[in-house]
């Protein structure tokens, strides 16, 4: 095997994680490997959406996401890296970085161009490791898993309204076969759909229902009736950014009792770190890693 960053020029062929035959089992059970990006050069130096403000703590930014990484394999997940650019502050939040589907990914195209340089890094990465590249060209937007998620592999939530196209999911179906379920987001704080909305188990989410048009609601609770809406306050602290790994929901803090409750009642536990550094710039655990 050969390893891949920034600095040198060899590639480790990352295997599929979810083979065919799992396709309907959630998420959840069947994730062995994700990447992260270390927030070496994470800053706030601009305004892309409405959390973005304040100072970063760089020492408490790498407590956190140190926290989180190895939180993550506690669970047995393998976290791969890729050192982050100079100049690029929110290539920390790779889960906007593409949506991958077994040995390929399809590559995001930023809305912002505060953001478009990351673009490169990503790709260099997917390639290196052995991705089938789609999307290197197409019109419209589309940030990955941001606003797209599995929550088994035959069902993609497509979130689309405020950074992502509707159009471009057209495109992302190239990626295999699966139902394509579109989310539309209204809500300018909750901008990805990764912010409102996050699957638990193949019928439950976490979400917040104020962040979607009325038809999406409907159609969240027809295809995972037992659903957990969460509050506003819960929401705003970025609770729906979490990351379900077997029965361990790892969120940023501020998950209700009553929310711990109806998920205890699933089976799951609740792993709550502080993402206060990476809130600053709208993102939190879900965004710092992208399921491989």
């Amino acid at each position: 095997f050969l390893f891949f960053n920034i600095s040198t020029r060899f590639a480790y062929h990352v295997q599929p994680s979810h083979p065919n035959s799992n396709m309907s089992r959630a998420v959840s059970q069947l994730l062995k490997r994700v990447l992260m990006v270390p927030p070496t050069h994470f800053t706030v130096e601009y305004s892309i959406n409405p959390w973005m403000g304040g100072v970063v703590d760089k020492v408490k930014a790498f407590e956190q996401w140190n926290l989180l990484k190895s939180t993550i394999e506690k669970e047995g997940i393998e976290v791969l890296t890729l050192e982050q650019a100079e100049g690029l502050p929110d290539m920390v939040f790779v889960c906007n970085s593409g949506l991958v589907l077994n040995d390929k990914v399809y590559l995001s195209r930023f809305r912002h161009k505060e953001r478009t340089g990351e673009q490169k890094y990503f790709l260099e990465w997917f390639k290196a490791h052995g991705f089938s590249l789609l999307g290197e060209d197409y019109p419209g937007f589309f940030e990955g898993g941001g606003d797209a998620c599995f929550s088994t592999y035959d069902t993609l939530w497509a979130g689309f309204g405020l950074r992502s196209s509707k159009d471009v999911y057209e495109h992302v179906k190239k990626l295999g076969k699966f139902d394509v379920v579109f989310c539309e987001l209204t809500h300018p704080e909750f901008y990805h759909l990764d912010t409102c909305f996050t699957p638990v188990d193949e019928e439950c989410a976490l979400w917040y229902p104020g962040a979607f048009q009325q038809a999406t609601k409907d159609e969240i609770m027809k295809r995972m009736p037992e659903s957990i809406a969460i509050s506003e306050s819960e929401a705003k602290a970025f609770v729906c950014n979490a990351i379900t790994i077997r029965k361990t929901v790892i969120s940023p803090i501020g998950v209700s009792h009553e929310t711990k409750d109806q998920l205890a009642k699933r089976g799951f536990s609740v792993t709550e770190i502080d993402m206060s550094e990476f809130m600053k710039s709208g993102g939190a655990c879900q965004c710092l890693v992208l399921k491989l």
